[in-house]
């Protein structure tokens, strides 16, 4: 029985059994090796079209920070500041059009760069950062599905994802492997953290 499942395992969980082998040794397969190297060649292609569009960033930010400013003049914001504050008044919009400036013509860009290198660095090769070691985990299953979260109209996403937790560590895995596991039964996992993310390489029921 365990056999049978933990070759169905297998087949769900985009393994193979020289894979499993190799994960016990504390070693990668060379097809894990190349599943890693690809993934990282297009992580690196992918990178290039988000470098250097601090500029786009900062337009779009000030174009979206104009047309606010133009609503509260058509509100009548304005003329609530000028009557409350009266000669500060003007004094005040330039402070605030000054930090506004400088929001949308340093601070984004440059988080959004920040943010676009961090992307680029998980693109580096296994020669200049090699996979971490592997990490074995025995623990009783646990499932669930996951809706994901809100799309760009504001409405409920309904994308599902299926999520299988050993002890306290979370792993995103398919449908067809989610449907085969066995709630609360025992299972051993080997497993590796890149990039923040753990990534499930193989695993096999143990009880």
């Amino acid at each position: 029985m365990d056999s049978a499942h933990n070759i169905e395992l297998q087949r769900k969980g985009n393994f193979s059994a020289v894979d499993l082998e190799a994960n016990k040794q504390g070693k990668y397969s060379e097809s894990q090796l190349k599943r890693f190297e690809d993934e990282r060649n297009y992580i690196k292609e992918t990178s290039k079209k988000y470098d250097n569009k601090g500029w786009l960033i900062s337009l779009i930010f000030g174009v979206g920070a104009l047309f606010f400013a133009v609503i509260l003049y058509f509100v009548g914001v304005f003329d609530i500041l000028q009557e409350s504050l009266g000669g500060l008044s003007f004094p005040v919009l330039c402070v605030i059009a000054i930090f506004v400036a400088i929001v949308v013509l340093f601070v984004i860009p440059r988080q959004y760069q920040s943010s676009v290198e961090m992307y680029q660095a998980m693109g580096n090769s296994l020669e200049a950062e090699p996979v971490g070691n592997i990490q074995t985990i025995e623990a009783r299953a646990e499932t669930r599905k996951s809706q994901g979260g809100i799309n760009r109209r504001g409405h409920q996403s309904s994308k599902i994802y299926y999520v299988l937790q050993m002890d306290s560590i979370e792993f995103l895995i398919s449908e067809s492997l989610f449907e085969i596991i066995e709630p609360k039964r025992l299972y051993r996992v080997f497993a590796v953290k890149d990039s923040g993310v753990w990534v499930l390489l193989s695993m096999e029921a143990i009880g």
